[in-house]
């Protein structure tokens, strides 16, 4: 499924961080090992990725497995922009083993100079596949989305700035 074949949800965010931009862009191209320090929610159980070792630069794919809420998921990720130090962009597409519509999602981190660290421009874009997931979840999450999907895209991207900036060792 293409994003832009249906209407999604745009999240954008914006936020400081003590590295640089070439620091901040090295430890998100590396999935392997973002997994490692970037943190999920407590309901969120990975698996070790399907990824070859190094920088996921622009092309590379790479597949997440896990548990969602005790849910089955399979995550099909390929890197569709890499310009270190200045742009990193990501799509995923979800399927869930029962009950969650699958999904695409494509993170755009823009990273700009700041002081001696970067100003990060965050985008993302949730599509979910229609007919998919339980009728029920649907309608919960037709309900919910709009209210939670946005707080909780903001809070990971500034959770995942402030794990990087500890995982590189600066002062919290």
């Amino acid at each position: 499924m293409q994003a832009s074949d249906q209407r999604g949800r745009t999240v954008e965010d914006t936020a400081a961080c003590g590295l640089t931009p070439e620091r901040l862009f090295d430890l998100l191209v590396d999935p392997t090992e973002r997994q490692k320090w970037d943190h999920c929610p407590p309901y969120i159980v990975q698996e070790p990725l399907a990824a070859a070792p190094g920088p996921a630069l622009q092309g590379a794919r790479y597949t997440g497995r896990g548990t969602a809420r005790g849910i089955g998921y399979v995550v099909l990720a390929v890197v569709t922009a890499a310009d270190r130090p200045r742009l990193y962009e990501v799509r995923t597409e979800t399927r869930f083993e029962r009950a969650y519509p699958e999904a695409v999602a494509i993170e755009e981190y823009r990273i700009e100079p700041e002081g001696t660290g970067s100003l990060v421009h965050y985008t993302v874009t949730f599509v979910k596949t229609p007919g998919t997931g339980t009728p029920l979840m649907r309608l919960v999450l037709a309900f919910l989305e709009p209210v939670t999907a946005p707080r909780a895209a903001k809070s990971n991207f500034r959770n995942m700035l402030r794990y990087a900036e500890k995982h590189a060792g600066l002062p919290a």
